[in-house]
């Protein structure tokens, strides 16, 4: 991974682990690395079992000339019944233990880099849905106001050269931090982010300290891997809460359009921290007056803390209404001028793979957007109805080895708000498609709607184009910026725009 600091030595260590309890402190670490693919000589390597995790591993690691390694005391037990690889440690390198290793891994990792959040305004965006959007805006309203600002997402990464593609939302607590160290060398003075349920409740952004926290909202997502609700909002909650390595806590911005959002405003009263609100409610800190939500943007009047603006956008959908609300949530929680606030959000023409259009010479709109849970989809589909003349074609399937339960509900809701679907693949992984499909069904045929099912996404696009009228919409919900579809255990290149326009050329032609 990225170091472009000068080695450190053990004292820089010894002030910040336990003393070893096999081998000592090397006298200089050249860097730090959590897979054993980046190590080189002099790295200290953080031993992290997990999914995919191989003791393989920890051998590659001290072949490749890792110094020191430092895990917690369930891995150790591993270790330790593993005499080989025990005596490999003792002889070349050493071992630390720590109680909490991701704990660890963040502190150890931003004072390598010298605490670069510390100097940046970084603001942190959580929720189910609108994470991206909201990101984007924030980018925008800093990048108005005056402060040159990175973005760390979904889509794009972005620390001041250019934006390259994210490799996944919210990176490891290493990575995290040397693109903090990126962004502030390369004179940023701010970076927005996506931080994901899984990367709060693995720890993987200890050692950042927060400016603004920001909460969309909560819906079902996720539940194969935290089980219910009530651990997905408590996963999220963390960041609400968040305690800054100084003591400090950042200023939250809570929409409180759903219960969940109503639950944290509460509990952030009470516990005396800075927030603020947004939603459609008058009880709302910041809500929308006067403002017409149409195909072409949204333009309007909003209330805020500071008094009113007048907002204007080309996004779409009253959804995209909320993301910008919590946006201006975010300026005014970092004293960005209200102008200035209102300016950034006109200057962002909109988001890849979010309500984006693909210009069909045909009569009829194709929208691709990321939705994948039933809100989203939801909140797609009730954006598309209204300025929609002729009938909404909707083209979605769910992704395999991920929460089930949201299947059936995503049937529902494309069946309700469409006039004809084509239930299809998203990303199948190791599951079977036609069984995915199966469990979608369900909730199709309870609306009554007319639907066909294609298990591949390809003839699934084509079949909804080519039966689309002037004046009808078709939606292409599940994947929006993705650029490939994950087949078994392969992932070859797909993307829904390209797919769109190949099919509009042969209608074409």
């Amino acid at each position: 991974m990225m170091n472009e600091r000068p080695a450190h030595d053990r004292n820089w260590l010894s002030r910040r682990l336990p003393p070893p309890v096999w081998g000592r402190f090397p006298e200089t670490v050249s860097s730090l690395a959590d897979n054993s693919r980046q190590v080189e000589d002099g790295t200290l390597f953080l031993v992290r079992p997990g999914s995919g995790f191989r003791w393989e591993y920890v051998d590659e690691a001290l072949d490749r000339g890792a110094s020191f390694l430092v895990a917690d005391h369930t891995a150790f037990s591993e270790i330790d019944s593993r005499p080989e690889l025990s005596v490999r440690i003792r002889d070349i390198a050493g071992l630390s233990l720590v109680e909490d290793l991701p704990r660890t891994a963040g502190q150890l990792a931003s004072a390598w880099w010298s605490d670069p959040s510390v100097s940046l305004k970084v603001v942190g965006v959580t929720g189910t849905n609108g994470k991206t959007t909201s990101s984007f805006l924030t980018r925008a309203v800093c990048r108005s106001g005056g402060m040159p600002c990175g973005l760390i997402g979904t889509v794009v990464f972005d620390v001041g050269k250019g934006e390259s593609e994210a490799p996944q939302t919210t990176p490891g607590a290493l990575l995290i931090q040397s693109l903090f160290a990126d962004s502030l060398r390369n004179g940023l003075k701010a970076v927005s982010m996506e931080v994901s349920s899984h990367a709060l409740d693995q720890g993987r952004l200890e050692g950042t300290t927060f400016s603004v926290v920001h909460f969309t909202n909560l819906t079902r997502d996720h539940l194969d891997y935290h089980r219910t609700m009530e651990a997905y909002f408590e996963a999220k909650s963390k960041l609400l809460f968040w305690k800054n390595p100084d003591g400090s806590h950042p200023v939250a911005v809570v929409h409180t359009g759903d219960e969940y959002g109503e639950r944290l405003a509460k509990e952030l009263e009470k516990s005396g921290r800075r927030f603020l609100t947004y939603g459609e409610g008058p009880e709302a800190g910041i809500r929308p007056l006067q403002v017409d939500v149409g195909l072409s943007g949204i333009r309007g009047k909003v209330r805020t803390p500071r008094g009113d603006l007048f907002i204007e956008s080309s996004l779409s959908g009253h959804y995209n209404l909320q993301n910008i609300l919590g946006a201006i949530g975010c300026g005014e929680a970092l004293d960005i001028p209200p102008e200035k606030i209102v300016e950034g959000i006109r200057s962002l023409s909109g988001v890849p793979g979010r309500f984006e259009r693909v210009e069909a010479p045909t009569g009829f709109a194709i929208i691709v957007d990321y939705a994948h849970t039933d809100d989203a989809l939801s909140n797609l589909l009730r954006a598309v109805r209204p300025v929609t003349r002729g009938k909404v074609i909707t083209v979605f399937g769910c992704g395999g080895d991920r929460d089930r339960g949201k299947r059936p509900r995503m049937g529902k809701v494309a069946g309700s708000l469409s006039d004809f679907v084509v239930v299809t693949s998203d990303n199948p992984r190791t599951e079977d498609p036609e069984a995915i499909l199966d469990e979608i069904e369900p909730g199709i045929r309870e609306t009554g709607t007319p639907y066909v099912r294609l298990t591949e996404r390809k003839s699934a696009i084509a079949e909804a184009i080519r039966r689309a009228l002037p004046g009808d919409a078709v939606v292409i919900a599940g994947k929006g910026h993705e650029t490939y579809q994950i087949l078994g255990k392969e992932k070859i290149h797909f993307d829904d725009r390209e797919i769109a326009r190949l099919v509009l050329g042969e209608i074409v032609s």
